[in-house]
């Protein structure tokens, strides 16, 4: 058991983090680490937060990502990445990823991004506007199944200038 002087400072650091936004357990677990905390004292903050509501990783998954997909138009595949990175288990990011998934089609955001894109890809050649386009959308995170779909839609856009 933690003394109680360093819990209060631990629960301090820990909600000063999470008043900026809100953070994955793992996010906070590494952050107390760096700031000197002990493990003990890591688990007993851990445990509050979760028991006020402060911290839980379905809610970070949801809202993360909700502001990801909405605001950048990201894919699947740099969700999953992004959410697994932050240490989010893998059932909770399928759940959250389908159902985000579902209100926001990712052909949808493929051809939201496409035509974002193409607008400042003017005077190149249709096989290099194709090629740069491609790349674009797979840094985005969709999958090439998605790309060459946007890619076939938007051949229109590639060829006329």
């Amino acid at each position: 058991m933690p003394d109680h002087k360093a819990l209060k400072s631990a629960k301090s650091v820990a909600l000063k983090y999470l008043a900026y936004r809100a953070r994955s357990i793992m996010e906070l677990v590494q952050y107390l680490g760096k700031k000197a905390h002990t493990s003990s004292t890591i688990q007993e903050t851990i445990k509050y937060l979760e028991n006020l509501n402060y911290l839980d990783d379905r809610h970070f998954a949801m809202e993360w990502s909700r502001t990801r997909i909405e605001g950048k138009k990201f894919g699947k595949e740099r969700m999953r990445h992004e959410l697994s990175a932050k240490g989010v288990a893998s059932h909770i990011i399928e759940t959250t990823l389908n159902t985000l998934y579902d209100a926001n089609p990712e052909k949808d955001l493929a051809l939201a991004c496409a035509s974002k894109k193409l607008a400042t890809l003017h005077g190149l050649e249709s096989k290099k506007k194709a090629r740069r386009l491609a790349h674009y959308l797979q840094r985005r995170g969709f999958s090439s199944d998605i790309i060459y779909e946007t890619l076939k839609i938007s051949a229109t856009n590639l060829e006329g200038e």
